[in-house]
């Protein structure tokens, strides 16, 4: 059925036609509860009659409704009215990847980022059970906003062993020898009517990825006995006439998607998105000569495994496995890859062959460690990616206190099976007996373990950690820095007094470095201090400059200098610098807000949005970023979805109970929202109240109460609050940015007069 310009269905209006399938039409139409713009998908009419079609239809949007990832399309609601069944879902503008394509091949580095974001949204949907098996370019959308979204499930399949359980409504079913999908992506396994799994999407996706490369399909015919043809015999495929500046570890990744033996393919989708952002990491070359060497002397220390899993001896895994690539990375002749994408393969089982591919590696070191009393365990093999054949293999007994001396042995070895041709100061640096104290190093190794969780408890224990280095070893460097990060931290969020904690957390920055002179971290505690403490702002930059000039693949100098740039309104450059700290640790929480942070300062929030979902993946009880998602959905007038994180979450320190948000949203509109969450603020339970001031000067702001925005703004610069640096960024102080009292407040917060944005203003 068609539908005319102002036709309402509840509270929808329609506004215009966007196109039409065979399962229905696509309307833009206005939510007049909400005032936002939506998509209406409403069904055809000669699907609404058809019982098993209309079940098709529902189960789509019900299958899509349960998939919350920011790289599949959003289903909002599921309703009929007036008899017409109809989805209604997130509008999105731009255009499909066919219309792009139309214009040319795309650039390598584009193709590759558009192509792993697909593979991340399959890959939520696959963890699910769900096989989209119709994935093409008609149906991969890319919106204005760079943002990437998979489209129609309509003939998506649930797995009878999928873990969604008996209570979520399944997927269409359909025999074995019935072919479903669009000839030239279909998998040969869909073309044979074989069984179905989520190695066919990543067929799919190999099609489609060699034809953004290109801009033509892979294959081609006539009729679709042409095209089956084409898919069931030919071989090969060349890339080189279309990019030179292709890099040749491409061509393996794409050849491994598109295997006619579905059990060659990648073992998931999470695989292929893997080995196609490590492509654009800079962990490829694009120098055929360049490239010959770092495959032929280039190594990844995938992260050990706690044989036992026992989580006492996490900190200790992760730090053997820092220390030999600290160690390995100083030899000449030999590319070792970095921590920050190591480390993405945590916890993962993933078969070398696909290792190498993913992170440019010829060669992988994998170990298991086992703790027993006083003596660990490890076990340490080294494989050829090409061959997946030994290289090395060695068993390891040694007294936990001569760990260090252990690791160094580790690399040693590793460098003869390499067979690298070291000087002999090469040799003594690599053997040399290491000077820290064991004990010392042991301590330091639980306490950044534990800092690098980011809650409020593993920030204590951390700082007693540090502590017990320093008191074993009072020269260690290393524990000085680590001792200033967590005060630092625990000053900012006033889980200590700031006044205590701010200088302290100077001093021990000061220490680490007449220790260390060159030690990255303490400069980076130093910015940190000078912008939070001292409001000195010239002096935050310069120190935050300084921690990145000594170590640029240090990740947590280029997120705090972001929030330095972001507090200035400098937009596109403190999303530059958090797109380059993410880049190097992909799986830092904090690194990953810091880039949500720096959307949400530029008004980006749909970006931010999407960025915050996919942080909360690392972690589900991070309250940064339950606090930062529910303030983009109020900035974008989507008041129910607020309200129901709050009831779901604690939100700046409280949690709503039941529907009594959503209720009062539906009841008295914003006001009534903004007056409810007041209310829970005043239920939060007692603690700093510079935390809280924060958030009740938000609520007031946005209830137009401004003489209690200044009251608690007072209050936070008289505690000397480090989020008082903030203030010209926040959006919801924007309506008084240009009056005297508040401009008065920022001179007080030393916010240098020449911070007018760059880009963006909010």
């Amino acid at each position: 059925m068609s539908l005319a310009e102002g036709k309402r269905l509840a509270q929808y209006e329609i506004v215009a036609p966007l196109g039409s399938g065979g399962m229905g039409e696509v309307y833009r139409a206005r939510d007049l509860r909400l005032g936002r713009d939506v998509a209406i998908k409403v069904m055809a009419d000669h699907i609404a009659s058809d019982p098993e079609m209309r079940r098709r239809f529902e189960t789509e949007a019900r299958s899509v409704a349960s998939l919350s990832h920011p790289s599949i399309l959003s289903i909002h609601e599921l309703a009929i009215v007036d008899g017409v069944p109809m989805a209604v879902m997130e509008l999105l503008e731009g255009e499909n990847l066919r219309s792009r394509i139309k214009r040319g091949a795309l650039p390598w580095r584009e193709a590759a980022r558009i192509a792993a974001t697909v593979a991340e949204g399959l890959a939520a949907a696959h963890a699910r059970g769900i096989v989209h098996r119709d994935l093409k370019p008609e149906n991969i959308f890319l919106t204005t906003d760079d943002g990437v979204k998979i489209l129609d499930f309509g003939l998506a399949l649930q797995r009878l062993d999928s873990p969604l359980g008996p209570d979520v409504p399944t997927m269409a079913m359909t025999a074995d020898r019935v072919v479903m999908g669009t000839f030239g992506y279909m998998s040969p396994e869909q073309v044979t009517g074989g069984r179905v799994d989520g190695r066919s999407d990543l067929f799919a996706l190999g099609c489609v990825l060699f034809e953004m490369l290109t801009g033509r399909p892979l294959f081609t015919g006539e009729t679709p006995q042409e095209i089956i043809a084409s898919l069931m015999h030919d071989s090969g495929i060349d890339l080189t006439a279309f990019d030179p500046l292709l890099p040749a570890e491409m061509r393996p990744i794409l050849l491994r998607c598109i295997d006619r033996v579905a059990a060659r393919r990648f073992e998931s989708a999470h695989d292929v998105a893997m080995a196609l952002q490590a492509l654009q990491t800079g962990s490829v070359s694009v120098s055929p000569a360049r490239r010959r060497t770092q495959r032929g002397k280039s190594l990844a220390v995938l992260p050990f495994v706690n044989a036992i899993a026992d989580p006492s001896i996490e900190y200790l895994t992760d730090g053997i496995t820092e220390s030999i690539i600290n160690s390995l990375s100083q030899l000449p002749g030999l590319r070792v890859v970095p921590r920050s994408l190591v480390f993405r393969y945590k916890g993962l089982q993933a078969d070398p062959a696909t290792v190498g591919l993913a992170l440019n590696a010829r060669t992988i070191l994998t170990g298991r460690v086992v703790q027993q009393g006083d003596f660990v365990n490890i076990q340490a093999e080294l494989v050829d990616t090409n061959t997946e054949s030994q290289l090395w293999g060695e068993q390891f007994r040694q007294k936990t206190s001569e760990l260090m001396t252990l690791q160094q042995e580790i690399a040693w070895q590793i460098s003869e099976a390499l067979r690298l041709k070291l000087t002999g100061k090469e040799k003594k640096r690599l053997r040399k007996k290491p000077t820290v104290n064991p004990e010392a190093y042991q301590e330091y190794l639980r306490g950044r373990y534990l800092w690098n969780n980011w809650t409020p408890d593993s920030f204590r224990r951390a700082l007693d950690h540090f502590e017990r280095a320093i008191s074993i070893d009072p020269t260690y460097g290393l524990a000085y820095a680590g001792l200033a990060d967590v005060v630092g931290s625990l000053a900012y969020y006033a889980l200590v007094p700031p006044q205590d904690g701010f200088p302290r957390a100077k001093a021990a920055a000061q220490r680490a470095l007449e220790l260390e002179p060159g030690l990255a971290d303490a400069h980076a505690s130093l910015g940190l201090n000078n912008l939070f403490w001292e409001h000195d702002w010239l002096g935050a930059e310069r120190e935050f400059k300084k921690a990145i000039e000594l170590n640029e693949q240090l990740a947590l100098p280029h997120t705090l200098y972001g929030f330095y740039l972001m507090s200035l309104r400098r937009h596109d450059e403190a999303i530059e610098e958090a797109r380059t700290a993410q880049r190097l640790d992909p799986l830092s929480l904090f690194v990953n807000m810091g880039l949500c942070w720096a959307y949400h300062g530029a008004g980006r929030y749909e970006d931010a949005i999407r960025e915050t979902l996919r942080t909360r993946e690392l972690s589900r009880d991070s309250i940064e970023s339950v606090n930062l998602l529910v303030n983009c959905y109020e900035e974008t007038g989507r008041f129910e979805e607020a309200a129901r994180v709050c009831s779901e979450y604690h939100v700046f320190g409280v949690r709503a109970e039941g529907t009594e948000l959503l209720d009062a949203y539906r009841q008295s509109g914003e006001q009534g929202y903004w007056r409810k969450r007041l209310e829970l603020l005043h239920r939060a339970p007692e603690q700093s109240g510079r935390i809280m001031d924060f958030a009740y000067a938000m609520t007031h702001a946005y209830l137009g109460e401004d003489e209690a925005v200044y009251q608690r703004m007072e209050r936070l610069v008289e505690a000397r609050a480090g989020n008082c640096v903030f203030f010209n960024v926040a959006p919801a102080f924007k309506h008084l940015r240009d009056q005297p009292r508040f401009q008065a407040i920022l001179k007080r917060v030393g916010v240098p007069t020449a911070s007018a944005p760059h880009t963006v203003s909010t």
